[in-house]
C-alpha cells in the first residue's frame, strides 16, 4: 500500500477548500485521462507499474507488484478510488477513502494473504479482489504537487506540499 502514490500519490490525494472543490467537480482539469509509470524496482527486488486515472474529481490509482525486477511476474494488484482537488497552479489534494481492493495474481500471493490473513480474510483466491481498509489513514489529506511537460506528468505527494519534484521513475508518469 505504500506505493500507492506514490499510490498515494497519488495512495496513495488531494483536498483543497469548498471553492476549489466545487470548482473541480465541474469542470476537467489537465490532469484529466490515464498517467503510466514506467517498470521501477524496489530495493526488495520486486517491480511496479503504477497507474493513476483522473475523471471528475476522482482519481483512480492502481499499484501493480510484481515478484520479479522486471514487471514480468505478477503478484497482485490494488486499485483505490481517492477524492482530489486541484488547487493554486501545480498543486493538488487527495483524500484517502475507507479501503481499496487487493487483488492477487499469484499463487504465492494466494498462499501468503491466506497465512497472514491479509486485510482479516483468510480466504483468498487468485484473481479475485477483496476489500482492504485504509485504517488510520481513512479520511486523511494528502498534499501533491505536480508538473506536466507534454506528455509526463511529474508528481510528488505527501503529508504536505514537497518544495520541489523528485522526477524520479515512480513519480514519473506517461499519458496513456
Amino acid at each position: 500500500m505504500k506505493n500507492i502514490i506514490p499510490i498515494i500519490i497519488v495512495s496513495l490525494f488531494l483536498f483543497g477548500c469548498k471553492a476549489e472543490e466545487d470548482e473541480a467537480t465541474s469542470s476537467t482539469t489537465e490532469l484529466e485521462g490515464s498517467w503510466k509509470t514506467a517498470c521501477y524496482t524496489n530495493s526488495d527486488n520486486t517491480s511496479y507499474y503504477d497507474t493513476l486515472k483522473f475523471a471528475g474529481n476522482t482519481v483512480t490509482v492502481t499499484g501493480e507488484k510484481h515478484s520479479d525486477t522486471s514487471c514480468a511476474t505478477d503478484y497482485r494488484t490494488d486499485v483505490e478510488s481517492l477524492t482530489f482537488a486541484v488547487g493554486d497552479a501545480g498543486k493538488f489534494t487527495v483524500t484517502i477513502g475507507s479501503t481499496f481492493q487487493k487483488t492477487p495474481k499469484s499463487s504465492s500471493a494466494v498462499s501468503n494473504y491466506n497465512t497472514n490473513s491479509k486485510c482479516g480474510h483468510s480466504d483468498w483466491e487468485l484473481n479475485v479482489a477483496k476489500s482492504c481498509s485504509n485504517g488510520n489513514n481513512a479520511g486523511s489529506t494528502v498534499y501533491g504537487i505536480y508538473e506536466i511537460s507534454d506528455t509526463t506528468l511529474y508528481i510528488d505527494v505527501g503529508s504536505s506540499y514537497a518544495s520541489s519534484l523528485s522526477k524520479t521513475t515512480s513519480s514519473t508518469f506517461t499519458k496513456q
